[in-house]
């Protein structure tokens, strides 16, 4: 279980990108290359340039990687969760209990090689999207996080209900409801 409002940042986040980026640049820039090494007709700094050009891009997004994950923070507080991160731009959002309607749990094969997974968090308002409007990435109690999260809907919409239960009623209340239905008696008298 995470402690309330102390930021935790994903278990595995950089590793997840990083391979995902080896294999994708494998696909994408591998076939190139070997196919132009291949070819009788194409000089020689073909295949060298892709290589170069592939070897420059994955140090780049190497690097990227590693600083995006430490970037990435998430907090739960008593009323929302807050999350934060980036590298160039520096995003920070917040989400109330109150808005969540489902969150749910994914975890690739990949990812369950090194036991990690995600928390998809949706909220109302959302129009319709079906994307989560918050990811929790790479974080090894992805379930136990989960059940946190929907305990604190469950609390929150708890005491929601129990406020609006408990709310005295207004001295002027049953004056005001009898004065309108007065008057809608009155309109229907009219109307007839």
């Amino acid at each position: 279980m995470r402690q309330r409002h102390e930021w935790f940042g994903p278990d595995a986040l950089a590793t997840l990108y990083r391979l995902y980026l080896v294999g994708t640049l494998v696909v994408t820039m591998g076939i190139p290359i070997v196919v132009t090494a291949l070819v009788e007709d194409v000089p020689w700094y073909v295949p060298v340039g892709l290589g170069a050009v592939t070897l420059v891009g994955l140090a780049f997004f190497w690097w990227w990687t590693g600083a995006y994950a430490r970037s990435v923070e998430f907090r739960l507080t008593d009323d929302e969760i807050e999350s934060r991160g980036g590298v160039w731009w520096h995003k920070q959002s917040t989400v109330p209990y109150s808005r969540i309607t489902n969150a749910e749990t994914k975890q690739g094969p990949i990812a369950r090689r090194f036991g990690v997974g995600t928390v998809a968090i949706q909220t109302a308002g959302q129009g319709a999207q079906s994307t989560a409007e918050l990811t929790i990435q790479g974080v090894a109690d992805y379930r136990d996080l989960r059940e946190q999260v929907l305990e604190s809907v469950r609390t929150e919409s708890g005491e929601r209900e129990g406020e609006s239960d408990s709310t005295p009623a207004q001295a002027g209340d049953e004056a005001t409801l009898d004065a309108l239905l007065e008057e809608v008696r009155s309109i229907r008298t009219h109307l007839e």
